[in-house]
């Protein structure tokens, strides 16, 4: 199929997703700004959170801002968050809410609805894939394919992601809508459909149009919820765990621009994203025991301060909060509702419920059973009968539907543990990722005072 030639832009021991001709001049800002961080004094001015968010239910626990003693400020970042990736609950934010571009992080979309479509049917992973004009064109960050060229959609989705090669974005819009603009289209629909009504997409790849215009914007909070709708309906971190991965049967090797996969415990995602506008983006996520966060940093001065960053703000996460687990999925509730059709039920939670809290405050976490006492029916297996609502103190922490327990056909029964949502073999991607209430729970400290 061709050699493939990848453009790389050299910067301070990493790869810029989308460096261009001018990122040489600005390379010797960023070093003087990160020196400026590093050796001067700097005074944390925190203030408590307490915002929430839509999608996300509120634990703002800290907000700060880094302000430089003897001039303008100087942030190691413009935007951040951390979040527990379960119940969407937030440990930690920073300008939670700030528009920003997401540059390369597009892309993060674009691969959730090219699943969509391979869920439907409507295209495989195994499908031969042409290199239009277009797609070839596309600059910054690329693989340098070549028009005509043919590879499987699988291999470019894994390109795109691991390697954020905007060429091979193109060339999967092309692939699953007909064109970019219809996929555009889809991605924002999508967008609109997971609750993301700050976030706009104007591109597939998250390149400026223009140099030094960005269209594409998002936020945080909304970067996490589509973090989180990744790791919980797709395949894609057995591809972004990948430190590295063979291209076109081994003809290159995929460099994954997350640095923090393979140097970070736990870490197997997501996506980097970079403009001169934007400046270094990361969202990450790593699962630690049964725990797993979402991190978000958007525009950090350097390469290097994006993964310095996200990583402590990870480590910040996992060293201060624990994860308190209240019911498993398939557990029976302590309820029971009549069926007027006859009989009775008792409903099950439809998914594990657990907690992610502060070590060392007393938790105020209960449950409250939102079911009614009696329903009409019929019910059928997996029919959701009511809620489980888990307060602590009077917040809502997260929400879990109550199930029909039981699926008869005859005299045949089958328990609610078989599964819920089956499997979709269409998210079987080629590669494997390597990788009651006890005790007291926290207040834990600013993640800001280990900051640099």
């Amino acid at each position: 199929m061709g050699g493939i030639l990848f453009q790389q832009a050299a910067a301070s021991g990493g790869r810029y997703e989308e460096a261009g001709g001018r990122m040489a001049q600005l390379r010797r800002v960023w070093v003087l700004c990160a020196g400026w961080a590093s050796a001067g004094t700097i005074i944390f001015l925190l203030a408590g959170s307490a915002m929430a968010s839509r999608g996300h239910r509120s634990h703002h626990f800290y907000h700060h801002r880094l302000v430089h003693r003897s001039t303008r400020p100087i942030p190691l970042y413009h935007a951040a968050l951390v979040e527990d990736a379960d119940s969407g609950n937030i440990l930690y934010s920073y300008n939670p809410s700030l528009q920003w571009p997401p540059a390369s992080m597009a892309k993060m979309m674009l691969l959730l609805v090219a699943l969509d479509q391979i869920k439907i049917g409507r295209v495989s992973l195994n499908d031969p894939v042409r290199i239009s004009e277009r797609a070839a064109a596309t600059q910054g960050s690329r693989l340098g394919l070549h028009e005509g060229q043919i590879y499987p959609l699988g291999e470019l989705m894994k390109a795109a992601l691991i390697r954020s090669a905007n060429d091979a974005a193109v060339a999967i819009a092309e692939k699953i809508t007909g064109s970019v603009e219809a996929c555009v289209r889809m991605m924002n629909d999508k967008a609109r459909a997971l609750g993301m009504d700050n976030t706009y997409y104007g591109t597939v790849d998250g390149l400026p149009p223009t140099p030094g215009h960005d269209v594409d914007y998002t936020t945080p909070l909304d970067l996490a919820t589509l973090a989180r709708t990744i790791i919980r309906s797709t395949g894609l971190l057995q591809w972004s765990s990948m430190e590295e991965a063979p291209f076109d049967g081994g003809v290159a090797m995929l460099h994954n621009t997350n640095r923090l996969i393979g140097h970070l415990e736990g870490c197997d995602g997501i996506k980097t994203g970079f403009t001169l506008n934007a400046g270094f983006n990361l969202t990450a996520t790593v699962k630690r025991g049964d725990m797993r966060l979402v991190s978000v940093v958007l525009g950090a001065p350097s390469n290097r301060e994006r993964f310095t960053q996200s990583a402590h703000l990870l480590s910040w996460g996992f060293n201060n909060f624990d994860r308190i687990e209240l019911l498993r999925r398939g557990e029976p509730l302590p309820v029971q509702v009549q069926v007027q059709s006859g009989g009775t039920i008792q409903p099950v939670s439809e998914n594990d419920i657990a907690v992610v809290l502060p070590k060392g405050r007393i938790p105020e976490v209960r449950l409250k059973f939102d079911i009614p006492p009696s329903i009409s029916g019929p019910v059928a297996y997996g029919d959701t009968i009511g809620h489980v609502i888990v307060l602590d103190g009077g917040d809502v922490m997260t929400t879990v539907d109550a199930i029909c327990p039981l699926a008869r056909t005859g005299e045949q029964i089958r328990p609610v543990s078989s599964s819920v949502l089956p499997d979709n073999p269409a998210l079987h991607l080629p590669f494997v990722s390597a990788d009651g209430m006890t005790g007291h729970v926290p207040m834990a400290t600013n993640p800001a005072e280990g900051t640099r």
